[in-house]
């Protein structure tokens, strides 16, 4: 019987990221790890922050609560997220996260990305343990419907509205290659980077194709979900040997930093399908819990006898061994050896030319990227040339433009000079026809009879004094 999802109740969680609202239910994958961890896919979000320039912009396709965009908000330098949700079920938990804990700018959508002319007509579906496993691919076969969102819109469109960025990531449950073909250029697009789910099916295969032909490095990267270092430091495995992985699109496979290596993280660079079929077939997904307590030899004991179809509860059983079995039993037990030793040795064959066929593609991938780096190197050369030819002109369009300014400054000069020096003549003119004046009237006789009154005027006072002491000495003689 098919449920239709609904929106689940709201609960908030303490978590790496902050606190964050998420679906109540023991049930949800995501809500059961941010509960016991903290945290969810926090090694992906490790792995990808050291590849994100400075002010990095990041569109999250299938985000669900934000954990992913969250994450790199943290650990990296980031401007700007969109987070887009096509699950109406927990679109208001993303937006409500969002909100309360990212600090930089952001657009959250609950809409879905489609491909502009394939566009859904049913309902998508999940799996009723994980309402982030929504998908609205045509495969998808979980029992529970999932409601059209009232928004949909265009993979190209979307990467335009929001652009330019520095890491496009699609989680859309198997619908990657699908959007993707809606936007062809950014394929080839060498400054944004393509992160993009990878599980373990033949839509992951088609999707490897597509990349490794646009001739852009192609990296495997797979993370347990159980983080050694998680939140809160939980030790319990809630899957021993879960692993999630991704394939990037525009990045090589640099080495692991050693925090990554030591929680069991995996890395392989894709130069053909088989080169992803490999690296599948080594990544563990769901082993028996109780292999998280074998060692490694035991782990490969098991391994090998599963391999050879053995059983554990046939293993050795009474008369298996013996000489008097019967002869079918004896004949099956052959054959099974035979088959099991030819298929070894297929597998060896498989595999060493798969290891042939990944060497030739990545001389052939070095050849391309050497091609690139030359054209890249003969681009730079030129455009450093152009840059020169247009520095010389400017510069030599600044030296006129200083001597028409230095010319315009000596003629403003001269014409200064000119007037000064008619003024000083002026000057010069007006003290010698005051010289002469003066000269004129010390000549003259109002000049010397006025000098010779002046004198006179000058002795009066001193006539004064000798007669007053004249009248005194009169008076005192006998």
């Amino acid at each position: 019987m098919t449920e239709t999802l609904e929106s689940p109740p709201r609960q908030f969680i303490q978590t790496r990221y902050g606190n964050l609202s998420a679906p109540v239910g023991a049930t949800d994958l995501i809500t059961d790890f941010l509960e016991h961890y903290g945290e969810w896919a926090s090694l992906e979000v490790e792995y990808l922050a050291s590849m994100l320039p400075r002010k990095a912009r990041i569109l999250d396709i299938g985000a669900y609560v934000g954990t992913f965009a969250l994450g790199l908000a943290q650990a990296a330098d980031v401007s700007f997220v969109a987070m887009v949700e096509g699950n109406a079920a927990v679109a208001s938990h993303l937006a409500t996260n969002a909100a309360r804990n990212l600090r930089c700018k952001h657009e959250v959508l609950n809409a879905l990305v489609i491909h502009s002319d394939e566009p859904p007509i049913e309902p998508g579906r999940a799996e009723p343990d994980n309402a982030g496993s929504a998908s609205f691919d045509q495969r998808a076969s979980g029992t529970v419907r999932v409601p059209l969102p009232g928004t949909l819109i265009g993979f190209r469109a979307l990467v335009e509205r929001f652009g330019p960025l520095d890491l496009v990531k699609l989680d859309v449950e198997g619908m990657e290659e699908q959007l993707l073909r809606d936007h062809p250029a950014l394929l080839q697009d060498a400054s944004v980077l393509l992160w993009l789910e990878c599980n373990e099916s033949r839509s992951s295969l088609s999707l490897a194709k597509m990349l490794v032909a646009t001739g852009r490095p192609v990296t495997y990267f797979a993370w347990p979900s159980h983080n050694p270092d998680n939140f809160r430091g939980a030790s319990r495995k809630i899957f021993p040997f879960a692993y999630e992985a991704g394939l990037l699109l525009g990045a090589g496979a640099a080495p692991l930093t050693a925090k990554l290596h030591r929680a069991g993280c995996l890395m392989k660079a894709i130069h053909t399908v088989e080169d992803l079929k490999e690296a599948l077939w080594l990544t563990p997904r769901w082993a028996p819990r109780e292999w998280d307590a074998l060692d490694r030899n035991e782990i490969a004991a098991i391994a090998t006898h599963l391999w050879l179809g053995r059983k554990r509860e046939d293993f050795l059983a009474e008369g298996e061994s013996t000489a008097g079995g019967a002869a079918d039993a004896g004949a099956d037990r052959s054959g099974g050896i035979v088959r099991g030793e030819e298929a070894r040795l297929q597998a060896l064959k498989d595999s060493r030319i798969a290891q042939l066929e990944s060497k030739l593609a990545e001389f052939s991938s070095r050849d391309l990227d050497r091609e690139r780096v030359e054209h890249h190197a003969e681009h730079q050369e030129k455009a450093a040339r152009d840059a020169l030819c247009e520095q010389q002109a400017l510069h030599q369009k600044q030296v006129a433009t200083l001597m028409g300014q230095a010319d315009e400054d000596r003629a403003g000069q001269a014409r200064e000079m000119s007037l000064l020096e008619g003024r000083i003549a002026t000057c010069s003119a007006q003290a010698a026809a005051f010289a002469g004046a003066l000269e004129g009237i010390q000549k003259s006789t109002t000049w010397r009879t006025a000098r010779r009154l002046s004198r006179m005027a000058g002795r009066i006072p001193f006539c004064k004094r000798a007669f007053r002491l004249l009248m005194r000495w009169m008076k005192v003689q006998p």
